[in-house]
């Protein structure tokens, strides 16, 4: 079986010849690698950062290539907002859009095709789909209305507001669900299969599964089905510990969930089992970072038994790669997930 084949079965739930592995985004991984910012990327032409992004996660062999990833704080400069860019890194938001939920109401959406930052992420996911040319599926991650709503209001302010005025915190979400959506269509339109939704601020960390069922939840639910009208593949990270709501994750309509080091992949499996396809979920600064390649490949065996023989797991990092990773512990674990067949492991079991 090829890549794109492995990921289809694996998101259908369907038996695949070997393990499926793959990098989690890593575009900051990526770049830094080779000696770019996210900045001087974005200036750079687009041919050379789609050739660096399909370069490198050929050579690792991940099974998905992730197209323009680290930049997700860029459209909030592009519909108003101010924004700080890192020598390394991720780009910050550096001060809030919102003085109070009805100023999303003056935004205008139109402007985000119109930023040449953001033409020019667009254009690298037309060249990285066009030289992947069906070799790979390739995928994007951008904040989810979620984590846009309290980047654009402030995540305190957002909090406060669960509990004050419930109806203004809807009312950011369902513009930052169309912020999403906005957003993300010329990647589709370029022929990106895959629309992972980050969500760090809906984590378990820090709201409880009564907010995340009652606010974070139906944002999400309106995303992903309208990725599935655009026959887009729908799918989810959200930060931290979500054990408490993983049930919820497995109804909500998307294809895949990625999850966090701190979520445990047997509670993971007895979850989505039969519902849902999951991925994780090695610790990405102790594990990923830190460790020796020898205890990359151990962690990641220790993935494998942990999610179980059952079809619909993808070995990934537990969140994004920071960008010193060292390319010889996302090389031992792409082999230790390609060196583990299916029924190789129920025989031994």
């Amino acid at each position: 079986m090829n890549a794109p084949e492995i990921i289809q079965n694996a998101f259908a739930l369907k038996p695949t010849d070997r393990q499926p592995v793959s990098v989690f985004s890593g575009g900051a991984w990526v770049l830094t690698s080779n000696g770019f910012s996210l900045e001087s990327a974005l200036a750079s032409p687009p041919e050379t950062t789609a050739e660096i992004l399909y370069r490198v996660y050929s050579e690792v062999e991940s099974d998905i290539f992730w197209t323009a990833s680290g930049f997700n704080n860029i459209v909030i400069g592009a519909i108003g907002g101010r924004i700080k860019f890192r020598s390394k890194g991720t780009p910050d938001v550096i001060e809030t859009l919102l003085k109070k939920p009805s100023d999303v109401d003056r935004i205008d959406l139109t402007k985000i095709r119109d930023d040449e930052r953001i033409r020019t992420l667009y254009e690298v996911s037309r060249l990285l789909v066009k030289k992947a040319a069906g070799s790979h599926p390739v995928a994007l991650t951008r904040w989810g209305p979620f984590t846009l709503a309290g980047l654009l209001y402030g995540a305190e302010n957002l909090m406060r507001d669960i509990y004050r005025d419930s109806e203004a915190v809807r009312h950011i979400l369902d513009f930052t669900s169309e912020l999403y959506l906005a957003y993300t269509e010329p990647y589709i339109e370029n022929g990106v299969e895959i629309m992972l939704v980050a969500e760090p601020t809906a984590s378990g960390d820090m709201i409880s599964r009564e907010h995340f069922e009652n606010f974070a939840l139906p944002a999400f639910k309106k995303v992903f089905d309208a990725l599935k009208k655009k026959n887009s593949t729908a799918a989810i990270h959200i930060c931290g510990n979500i054990e408490n709501r993983l049930d919820l994750l497995a109804d909500a309509g998307a294809k895949f969930v990625s999850v966090d080091y701190k979520v445990s992949l047997k509670k993971a499996r007895a979850a989505f089992d039969g519902k849902v396809a999951f991925g994780g979920n090695m610790n990405p600064v102790k594990v990923m970072q830190q460790s020796s390649p020898e205890e990359v490949a151990l962690a990641c065996a220790q993935c494998i038994n942990d999610a179980g023989d059952g079809a619909g797991f993808i070995l990934m990092p537990g969140c994004d790669l920071p960008p010193s990773t060292p390319v010889e512990n996302v090389r031992a674990m792409i082999r230790t997930g390609r060196a583990h067949v299916y029924h190789q492991r129920k025989a031994e079991a």
